[in-house]
């Protein structure tokens, strides 16, 4: 790391170098870095959007909740929804959207239905035996 003396004549040589450039190529630069910002930025809101919002755990937790409560996966415009059912009725939406039920379940098979201990993701990973160590 340079001393701060020899910082200070740095800045003063090529101070006035860099705020013309600044100057000059400052604007230019910010617009392209805003621009290439946009595309990755609405690809990361999107991912989040979709799988951020944890909307399997939210319909899990919601069918744990209800009497006789079920879940179904559905997709509709590309998008996986996830409907919660109590006694075969449906009562909510995962993530959450304005269309109607009858939209959603429009071709979607009644056999899919699950519990949700049945839905629920378990990985039991193998435990390895710890070494004890040999008392003298």
């Amino acid at each position: 790391m340079p001393t701060p003396v020899n910082l200070a004549k740095l800045a003063m040589k090529y101070g006035p170098v860099v705020y013309t450039l600044a100057q000059k190529y400052g604007p230019q630069v910010a617009e392209q870095i805003l621009r290439k910002d946009a595309p990755a930025r609405q690809f990361v809101d999107g991912q989040r959007q979709r799988l951020g919002s944890g909307a399997r755990k939210q319909a899990l937790a919601h069918a744990d909740s209800l009497v006789d409560g079920a879940v179904q996966q559905v997709f509709h415009a590309g998008e996986p929804y996830w409907v919660v059912f109590s006694r075969n009725e449906p009562v909510g939406v995962h993530p959450h959207t304005n269309l109607p039920y009858e939209t959603l379940l429009l071709n979607a098979d009644p056999s899919k239905r699950r519990r949700p201990e049945e839905v629920r993701r378990t990985v039991s990973l193998p435990r390895t035996p710890r070494r004890t160590r040999r008392q003298p």
